[in-house]
């Protein structure tokens, strides 16, 4: 659904600083500080859901969005990236894989990202013409896309799995912070 040919990378430092700052100041916003309250006040299970509507809500105001994108986003990063933080307690594993998908995602493969496109890249992609929205995420990106989706929503469930094995305490019936499992720190 997606047509590849060769690209101009012209300022790959750009990219990486870029993708770093966004993955950083969106996993502070959202999991160390929106998810940690969530999780405090109604427990695990409510602020995986809340922080991910949250996290695809944000991604509204972006070019060629709309709900749908949104709630792709929600599903397979805002989800991913939490479970992750999860699984860790700390933020970084969340930032560098928020800034390593955005990065292979623009820098890389060229797409555009959260509906956003790049100034140069490795190789250049586009959906091919007349395919599937569904498939290829149209105008938005990938992000907005069934298969995206799929892979986020399986590393989701993959990495959740780790994090319920990892912090048992968080999960009992009636946890409502940190307090009971300590994962989810105020460290960085």
């Amino acid at each position: 659904v997606y047509t590849l040919a060769p690209g101009q990378w012209t300022d790959w430092v750009h990219d990486v600083r870029e993708t770093l700052a966004t993955g950083l100041v969106e996993e502070l916003l959202m999991r160390l500080v929106l998810f940690r309250l969530l999780i405090r006040a109604f427990g695990v299970w409510p602020a995986l859901v809340v922080s991910a509507l949250f996290f695809g809500g944000a991604h509204l105001a972006n070019p060629n969005s709309s709900y749908v994108a949104a709630l792709a986003i929600a599903v397979e990063a805002g989800l991913m990236l939490a479970a992750f933080y999860l699984l860790t307690g700390r933020i970084w594993m969340s930032v560098g894989v928020h800034a390593a998908w955005n990065f292979a995602q623009g820098a890389i493969f060229g797409a555009r990202v959260s509906g956003q496109a790049g100034t140069g890249s490795l190789f250049v992609s586009a959906p091919v013409p007349g395919s599937s929205v569904a498939l290829s995420g149209g105008a938005f990106g990938p992000e907005a896309s069934l298969p995206a989706v799929v892979i986020g929503l399986a590393i989701f469930l993959i990495v959740l799995r780790a994090a319920r094995r990892a912090q048992p305490g968080l999960w009992e019936s009636g946890a409502a912070g940190p307090e009971r499992g300590q994962p989810v720190e105020a460290t960085a």
